[in-house]
């Protein structure tokens, strides 16, 4: 049976009230900076924009969004790339810290709490750290995606993903969920 030709989901005019705040937390997950994370958002919704008439609803009308906002996201990142090369991340003694295990949540509530802790942590990593293991380990990218995308070898990928969960270790041992 042969596709029809689609009208997206909800009219455009509506995708912001819809999907705003989820492509923003995508975005600022892996961006770090709220500003930087808006402009995405605002570039991949003008790009949906000027699309939408090719959206054929094979997926929800999120998922059609938040494809066309990873692409710019990984375009903010490479615009970025040079700036993260030159903040001297390899020199920061703090990411060999020995947290101790976090624990895990009891509840529905303490699962709440732990995942903002978990983003809060995430999101306050140095800007190559995060890429790193949100593009790794969240977003699923192979080790060549991630590097071509970072500009690193694979040696410089794993130590960076290795000090962010360093990182994160620490910084979830420090909230209400490590061990005492």
């Amino acid at each position: 049976m042969p596709l029809k030709e689609s009208q997206p989901i909800t009219d455009p005019a509506g995708w912001v009230d819809a999907h705003g705040e989820a492509m923003f937390a995508f975005a600022r997950l892996r961006l770090g900076s709220a500003e930087v994370a808006e402009e995405a958002v605002q570039e991949a919704l003008v790009a949906a924009l000027q699309s939408h008439y090719r959206f054929e609803g094979r997926s929800s009308e999120r998922t059609w969004l938040i494809g066309i906002l990873r692409f710019k996201v990984i375009d903010q990142i490479r615009a970025r790339g040079r700036e993260m090369q030159n903040e001297g991340w390899l020199d920061d003694d703090r990411a060999h810290s020995t947290a101790h295990p976090c624990a895990l949540p009891t509840s529905e509530l303490d699962e709440k709490e732990y995942h903002q802790a978990l983003r809060k942590a995430v999101v306050g990593l140095p800007d190559r750290m995060r890429l790193a293991v949100v593009l790794r380990e969240v977003d699923g990218l192979s080790t060549d995606q991630v590097c071509e995308i970072l500009g690193v070898t694979p040696t410089n990928l794993w130590t960076l993903v290795h000090r962010a969960k360093a990182r994160i270790r620490e910084s979830l041992a420090h909230s209400s969920y490590g061990d005492p």
